[in-house]
Formats: C-alpha cells, sequence, structure tokens
C-alpha cells in the first residue's frame, strides 16, 4: 500500500504528530500517517517519543471531581457576580 504514498515529508510530519497523538485526525488519515512515517526511522522515534510522553503524562494525571456542595457554591458565586 506504501506505492499509494506521497513522497515523504518529515516537515509534514510535525505538523501532524499532535493531531494523531491527541486524536483528532479521521481513523482513515491517521493510517495513512503511520504507514508514511514507518518509511522515515527518524520520523518513526520522534512519533514513538511523544506517544510514550503523552501515554507517561496521561497515567499519571489523576483527575479529581469536587463535590456537588462545592460545585453547587461556584455557581452560586457566579450568579451572583454576573447579577452585580
Amino acid at each position: 500500500m506504501s506505492e499509494h504514498l506521497p513522497n515523504h515529508d518529515c516537515n509534514n510530519f510535525i505538523k501532524k504528530v499532535f493531531l494523531v497523538l491527541d486524536g483528532e485526525l479521521p481513523d482513515n488519515d491517521r493510517k495513512l500517517f503511520i504507514q508514511d512515517i514507518e518509511r522515515c526511522k527518524g520520523c518513526l522515534e520522534h512519533y514513538d517519543i511523544e506517544k510514550s510522553f503523552k501515554d507517561f503524562i496521561n497515567a499519571k494525571f489523576d483527575r479529581k471531581s469536587c463535590s456537588k456542595e462545592l460545585k453547587k457554591e461556584i455557581i452560586t458565586k457566579i450568579s451572583q457576580l454576573q447579577a452585580t
């Protein structure tokens, strides 16, 4: 399938790598991107580093939610500020 890919452009890789990692490219475009960078060892290594870093951050990031009471208090204070 790589014969259908355009010539590899490392600058194009830089523009798309974060879109791919953030899931902002359609699935078909993501697959073509991966096939494209597999032809360039430097881009593939860079992609792997960025992906590993993003995975590490996501694993360490602990999402916490505030209590319903705190949410209600915040909404009340915002409403009061908007009224003034």
